[in-house]
């Protein structure tokens, strides 16, 4: 009875003990995000258990390369289905070099396709997700904030998580994705301090870094999403989302 009592009561001050370092590391995160010279906004979701962590989440920022994920779910939802063998060919093609290496001939092409076939796809994409605050290659978005692709950290984080599942996009392409994320050729943000596979996207502008992907270790599925403006250099904002990345990650998994 005596050796039940105290394993009892290990179990508990273990538990007690990783929900306080858990707490710990929460708040050591928020104080970090409050010390960012410049704008910040973070959305960051443990998919299994639902648990988030969120700080300007809401905050609407340019998308940078970001929106090319928004362009390629309009690419394969809308154009590939009555796309010809070759069209078909030509998307997959542009896709993955958007997805591996963010190239902007790819993107700028798949745009136009948009613009010639189905202008209204990623008007379409965006009303599919609800995404209220997010316009992509967008004059309206130009003449309220400047720049023609705008989101937020929450509503990137809603598209990441929609390509990440089967539903939207169906199994095939949804995996297609996938694999592209997983295998870019950019591994100094989010995935800088993982050891375990990180499918993401990162974006770069003169005063914007960004990045949204998820890593999985197997066990946890952690969504991180993450958007910076400064006017410090460039290597302060890619160590700042590598850092707060790796912190997000050890404080929503499963210890």
């Amino acid at each position: 009875m005596l050796r039940k009592v105290a394993v009892v009561l290990l179990i508990i001050l273990n538990v007690t003990a990783v929900s306080v370092s858990a707490a710990s590391l929460e708040t050591e995160i928020k104080n970090d995000l409050k010390r960012f010279e410049g704008q910040v906004g973070i959305y960051a979701k443990n998919l299994r258990t639902g648990k988030a962590i969120e700080f300007n989440e809401d905050a609407v920022f340019p998308t940078a390369s970001t929106s090319k994920l928004v362009v390629a779910m309009a690419t394969y939802k809308y154009l590939y289905p009555k796309a010809s063998y070759s069209k078909k060919e030509l998307y997959d093609s542009n896709i993955q070099y958007m997805m591996t290496v963010s190239d902007n001939n790819s993107f700028a092409e798949l745009l136009d396709e948009i613009d010639v076939y189905r202008p209204d796809a990623l008007n379409r994409v965006v009303k599919d997700l609800r995404l209220k605050k997010t316009m992509i290659h967008s004059e309206e978005a130009f003449e309220k904030y400047n720049y023609h692709s705008v989101t937020t950290p929450y509503e990137m984080a809603k598209v990441f998580e929609n390509i990440h599942g089967d539903k939207y996009l169906g199994k095939d392409k949804s995996n297609v994705l996938k694999y592209e994320l997983a295998n870019t050729i950019f591994h100094d943000e989010i995935p800088r301090h993982m050891l375990t596979p990180v499918m993401h996207k990162v974006g770069q502008l003169d005063d914007v870094l960004c990045d949204v992907g998820i890593v999985d270790d197997g066990k946890d599925k952690i969504l991180i999403s993450a958007y910076t403006r400064t006017q410090q250099s460039d290597e302060y904002a890619s160590d700042f989302i590598a850092n707060i990345s790796a912190k997000l990650y050890n404080a929503l998994r499963r210890k």
